[in-house]
């Protein structure tokens, strides 16, 4: 009807509503912005990029929770050298007090520390992916890579392109790895290192070749690619 006032739920959901995503050269170097301050920023200032790329992810209406379910074993391999740089032997010591329990800590720190990177920059990775496409990544980076000439430029912006190009099928294999290793009764619960040792190996098959199918269709496309 002319003139009705909107209901509260249309309302509500007018303010949940994402925001214009990044697109472009823009997105790319919020992306490059994010993995500096990843790689730069000790502990427990790295949480400023984190709450960064979630908020980029939350404006665009991006479910970081989704984005956990769909990527089970890249989240476990995030989380190893945490697993791995427990000081395992001194977990007696969380009974000794608050200095023998701060003394632990900070020798699990730079493993932590190492895990929560890996986090981010593959949840970062995810954001860049899912509102750039391959074609927009070597377009924005032509324009960001002018300085090095049309041809070196071309050339890395091509490469970067083609490399973004195989994030979501290297995603779905590493879905298909997972569940056969699962129906092969592979436990990332209580094995996470061997749950990852099956799949790496038909995932690492597919990809290498996969990239060679595509080299192969590239050099015939273009043969002065690899010179």
């Amino acid at each position: 009807m002319i003139g009705r006032a909107p209901s509260p739920a249309s309302r509500s959901i007018e303010r949940r509503s994402p925001a214009r995503r990044l697109v472009g050269a823009p997105r790319f170097v919020a992306y490059l912005a994010l993995q500096v301050a990843v790689f730069s920023c000790p502990f427990p200032w790295l949480a400023a990029p984190a709450l960064a790329a979630l908020g980029l992810g939350w404006s665009e209406g991006r479910r970081w929770s989704a984005w956990l379910v769909r990527s089970g074993p890249l989240v476990i391999a995030a989380c190893l050298p945490a697993l791995v740089g427990f000081p395992w032997a001194e977990l007696v010591g969380w009974l000794g007090g608050a200095e023998v329990l701060r003394a632990l800590l900070a020798g699990w720190e730079p493993s932590l520390l190492r895990s929560a990177r890996l986090a981010l920059v593959l949840a970062s990775a995810s954001w860049l992916s899912e509102g750039m496409s391959p074609v927009e990544l070597r377009e924005a980076l032509v324009v960001l890579l002018r300085p090095l000439g049309a041809r070196a430029g071309g050339r890395i912006a091509r490469a970067a392109s083609l490399t973004m190009a195989f994030v979501p099928w290297t995603a779905a294999e590493l879905r298909r790895a997972d569940e056969a290793a699962r129906l092969r009764g592979s436990d990332p619960a209580r094995s996470p290192a061997g749950h990852l040792g099956a799949l790496s190996v038909p995932l690492v098959s597919r990809v290498l070749d996969k990239a060679k199918k595509g080299s192969e269709a590239l050099t015939l496309r273009d043969p002065g690619f690899g010179d």
